[in-house]
């Protein structure tokens, strides 16, 4: 990383002014610029990781839509799978209900033919 600029003569005039001896006030300012030499980012530094962080979101931002559109898409898949299951069972329906009323229409008739073979044996007995 380019290192950010530090004024060490300035540190050491301040330095000297608040009653610190010229060496100690010249180690000092030294001490003061290595460590932001070593340690404190630049303009510059702000500036690319800005842009990496920009270019990061982005490409979470593009995941993001292609999850969102694959999400969807099988939503979809669902639905239309959902809507034909309905439909079989809606026909399914149709045909047991057909099945069951035609059971009762033969049934019916079984016990009509029934009453009616009764009552002409019935109407046989009482005619003799």
């Amino acid at each position: 990383m380019p290192t950010a600029e530090f004024d060490t003569l300035t540190a050491a005039q301040e330095l000297r002014a608040s009653g610190i001896f010229d060496a100690q006030a010249e180690a000092i300012a030294a001490a003061m610029r290595k460590a932001v030499k070593d340690h404190a980012a630049s303009r510059a530094d702000v500036a690319e990781l800005r842009a990496e962080f920009r270019a990061d979101v982005a490409e979470l931002r593009a995941e993001s839509r292609a999850d969102k559109a694959e999400i969807l898409a099988k939503i979809d898949a669902m639905e239309a799978r959902a809507g034909a299951m309905e439909a079989r069972a809606k026909a399914e329906n149709a045909a047991l209900r057909a099945d069951l009323y035609r059971a009762l229409w033969i049934q019916g008739a079984g016990i009509v033919a029934v009453i009616g073979s009764l009552m002409v044996i019935a109407g046989a007995f009482s005619a003799r």
